[in-house]
């Protein structure tokens, strides 16, 4: 029987790697109880160190959760697409985020937050502004069947967006696009940016997700037809929980 020690690098590494890889490729599904840790030990012929430690590197990449009496369950959630190409389509009514989870079966809704600020370094220069301008912003929390699964937040220069539903914390059942569109700005291109990273404090917390999820940040700046950048959206994605899908055509 091969163990733990039969593999390279450290043996708390390798099982984990190898628990990981069951529930990456479906064979382990959420709720599916892992065996005990005395059972894992003696299936590993290791110490109860190296399964302890096995076991937290896998609560802290999100795969497992753990109860009181109850034993060690895995924890994974649905993986859906998001198809990045078609968010901003003109032709289509209403909040692509969420018809794109419904496409899939799932029931989507968000929290919105709405405040102006001064624009931070980054954002003042993506969006073409000065030090004295304001950017009003919508925070949303995206939920998937009442879980946590995105944020996203878009900052626009104050004075565009005044007195417009993108200033009012409700619910745009149109889409934020299409109230760009009615005053002047419509977007027609857009730049993205994608960075995978570590999860922070508020991202954490807001989404739920263990220290070493990693989240994917996707930074989109979109542009009306003269090249004025009225829009820049940062959603955090959990990577765990989205795959990006993208078309390109000539």
């Amino acid at each position: 029987m091969a163990t733990a020690r039969d593999f390279e690098g450290p043996a708390y590494q390798r099982i984990a790697a190898e628990w990981a890889e069951l529930i990456d490729t479906g064979k382990l599904a959420d709720g599916d109880r892992l065996p005990t840790r005395p059972e894992l030990e003696d299936r590993y012929g290791v110490s109860r160190q190296v399964i302890r430690d096995a076991l937290a590197l896998l609560h802290q990449e999100g795969y497992l959760r753990s109860f009181a009496a109850k034993g060690t369950f895995v924890h994974r959630l649905p993986c859906l697409d998001l198809p990045m190409y078609v968010l901003e389509a003109q032709d289509r009514a209403g909040d692509s985020f969420i018809a794109a989870v419904e496409a899939q079966g799932h029931r989507a809704a968000q929290r919105i937050t709405v405040e102006t600020a001064r624009p931070s370094d980054d954002i003042m220069a993506a969006l073409g502004l000065s030090t004295t301008d304001l950017v009003t912003i919508r925070r949303r929390v995206r939920t998937v069947d009442d879980i946590p699964y995105a944020i996203a937040d878009s900052y626009y220069p104050q004075e565009l967006v005044a007195g417009t539903a993108i200033a009012d914390p409700a619910d745009i059942k149109t889409g934020a696009r299409h109230v760009l569109a009615d005053v002047g700005h419509e977007m027609v291109s857009h730049h993205d940016a994608i960075t995978a990273r570590r999860p922070h404090r508020r991202e954490m917390r807001d989404l739920d997700i263990a220290p070493a999820v990693a989240v994917i940040e996707h930074a989109r700046t979109s542009s009306t037809g003269d090249g004025t950048p009225v829009r820049y959206m940062l959603s955090i994605l959990p990577s765990d929980r989205w795959r990006l899908t993208y078309q390109v055509s000539k």
